[in-house]
């Protein structure tokens, strides 16, 4: 499955910024950054950005090297890192915060629009056969319970495939 949920803005309403290491995919996250991308978007240094992900507050990056890339749930979690330091809270309390959290329900404490600027389709690929398409309304304030709605969606329809393909050995 990959990452629905971590699209970011600056404010509430505002457009998704898109790092110079944006790619096409045919995954539902469509924007990449660089590690320097992220730097600049969050004031938090790439040493410091791999320190986070060795502790395990971030997932890694896809790639290695100059070509590796990350995506829009890295950015919020950065900036829930942030917000949390700026809070003098333990990295093993932000630690358990963040694993407690979806990434809709990190952008509702952050206050940030997650929303795409206009309408589009996600494409969420459930299995070879089988994809479910969610329509993002550009210009509306994201509709969280749908996205809990997806969520549901998804992880059922994981639990339903791995059983099929269980039954079919």
């Amino acid at each position: 499955m990959s990452d629905r949920d971590g699209r970011r803005g600056n404010q509430r309403g505002s457009a998704l910024p898109v790092g110079s290491a944006a790619i096409s995919s045919s995954r539902t996250d469509p924007y990449r950054y660089t590690i320097a991308d992220l730097e600049k978007e969050t004031d938090i240094s790439p040493r410091n950005i791999r320190y986070y992900i060795s502790q395990g507050l971030l997932p890694s990056a896809r790639g290695r090297g100059v070509g590796a890339t990350y995506g829009p749930a890295h950015l919020l979690r950065l900036q829930a890192i942030k917000v949390l330091k700026e809070q003098n809270t333990p990295l093993e309390e932000i630690r358990r915060k963040l694993d407690d959290m979806n990434d809709a329900q990190l952008a509702g404490m952050l206050q940030v629009e997650t929303a795409p600027p206009e309408d589009r389709w996600r494409r969420i690929m459930l299995d070879d056969d089988l994809e479910l398409h969610v329509r993002e309304r550009g210009g509306k304030s994201r509709d969280y319970a749908l996205e809990q709605v997806v969520d549901t969606i998804v992880k059922q329809a994981e639990i339903v495939i791995h059983q099929h393909l269980r039954n079919q050995r």
